[in-house]
């Protein structure tokens, strides 16, 4: 089914609105986790939100992904960081009605994303993940290129809830199916009802899915989305994270994008595959004349890709079990390296002619932000050509199977992605400073967390011995 297009001004989407059988609108938009963030408004307030836009206390901003505390702005921080020193004051929703689409799953009720906006209409929010992807797009616009972007997320469905997974063990929780059956055609018959609602649903909501199969852990799908513009393509994977969630909840399911919800289990991958076009629409990363098809400019973007990699890690796997992902023979991109159709180095490069090629940067989770996770290997890419990198030489071959010390190895724990970061002068000047000061004081109460979490395995190895 089509879904149906609504109009993108103000006065004929309040028209539309009141035309129809539509009584609630969701306005929503991402916070630094990934997390929507937003509020059901009703239909007769719409005209007032239109003209002033959504008030919306702070605080998210520096809330865990638990919710569990908030995270407290440091003496002397320099930027936008929300404190109860000033009291949480309101920030402001900005509703981009381009993004408006009728919610399939809910009765009578229209989904608007919001960009996030400073007090008073003073301006973006520097922090805004959708506000740090569209100044990178900017800044590519005005190298000469249009960015494209199609995002592969990997989940789990769980026969769980919210409530009954607080006390399990990570070997308790109960897939959708017990046997993995990667590509199975059998096992994904089984599970069709869910995947076929989800697909349905999907594709109703706007979001253009162009593939779906069974993946390598128990209960584990992967689902493919079309290419779009790199920011339509992030708002699409933003999207799609959240349906999945509530269309599994409706199902007495629930849907993980965690990294690695068990140790035995295949992680969960956000492959993001890019590509860019100039302004006239030709694709500038194919050039029949040269090796492969792979012009001067993909090779720059490539180089500036690898080059980044270490430093944007953080980025792309932004929690601590994000790095239980990276192993050998994972499917995960662990090396800054690159090759052909070769699925074991960090960016495997496919070269399908004019109109098919492309890089896909395989280091992020599906735990990543789909925002912040575009913004950071667009930029790393951008940078490449715009300092005119050359690639190290393509490494052919297995790449898990090479010894450690032959090729770049990526950090393998968010404590050194996290120092990495905020080194990267790279970082700040395409991401902004603002952006990135905020980030890492979030990761590193994150890891202050973790480091004072008593788990399972410290028990089991130390309770009964010492």
């Amino acid at each position: 089914m089509k879904p149906e297009s609504l109009p993108n001004e103000s006065e004929a989407l309040l028209k539309y609105l009141h035309n129809t059988n539509v009584t609630t609108v969701i306005l929503g938009g991402t916070d630094t986790h990934g997390v929507m963030r937003g509020k059901r408004i009703p239909i007769d307030q719409m005209e007032r939100i239109l003209e002033e836009g959504m008030a919306l206390c702070e605080v998210f901003w520096v809330m865990h992904v638990d919710e569990s505390s908030l995270v407290q702005r440091p003496e002397g921080y320099q930027g936008y960081f929300p404190t109860e020193a000033t009291g949480y004051p309101d920030i402001l929703g900005i509703p981009d009605l381009s993004t408006a689409r009728i919610v399939p799953w809910h009765d009578d009720t229209v989904f608007i994303l919001c960009d996030w906006g400073l007090p008073h209409h003073a301006g973006p929010l520097p922090i805004d993940p959708r506000n740090v992807l569209k100044q990178v797009i900017k800044r590519g616009n005005e190298m000469g290129f249009e960015a494209f972007s199609a995002l592969e997320l990997e989940f789990y469905l769980l026969k769980e809830t919210p409530d009954s997974i607080i006390d399990r063990h990570p070997w308790e929780l109960v897939p959708l199916q017990t046997r993995p059956s990667t590509y199975g055609v059998v096992l994904g018959s089984s599970q069709e009802p869910i995947a076929l609602q989800i697909r349905q649903l999907m594709l109703e909501y706007g979001l253009p899915i162009e593939a779906c199969n069974p993946e390598t852990g128990p209960g584990q799908f992967e689902i493919n989305l079309r290419y779009a513009d790199s920011l339509a393509a992030a708002d699409q994977a933003f999207l799609f994270k959240s349906g999945v969630k509530e269309v599994a909840s409706r199902n007495d399911l629930l849907a993980t994008f965690m990294a690695k919800p068990n140790a035995e289990w295949a992680g969960n991958s956000c492959h993001i595959h890019l590509s860019l076009k100039d302004h006239d629409g030709t694709p500038v990363f194919y050039d029949d004349s040269k090796p492969h098809g792979m012009s001067k400019t993909m090779n720059q973007f490539i180089a500036g890709s690898l080059q980044a990699m270490p430093e944007f890690t953080a980025l792309l796997a932004p929690n601590p079990n994000s790095y239980r992902r990276y192993r050998k023979y994972s499917w995960a991109g662990t090396t800054a390296t690159w090759g052909i159709d070769n699925r074991s180095a960090g960016l495997r490069v496919i070269c399908e002619g004019a109109s098919g090629t492309r890089v896909e940067h395989r280091q992020a989770g599906g735990d990543a932000n789909p925002y912040i996770a575009s913004a950071a290997v667009l930029a790393a890419g951008l940078s490449g050509i715009a300092a005119k990198l050359d690639p190290p030489k393509m490494i052919q071959g297995d790449i898990y199977a090479m010894d450690e010390n032959e090729v770049p190895q990526l950090p393998r724990s968010l404590e050194q992605a996290v120092e990495l970061l905020d080194a990267s002068e790279l970082a700040r000047e395409w991401l902004g400073s603002e952006f990135v000061n905020h980030y890492v004081l979030m990761k590193r109460a994150e890891l202050a967390a973790q480091a004072s979490a008593v788990t399972n395995w410290d028990v089991q190895r130390y309770l009964e011995a010492l």
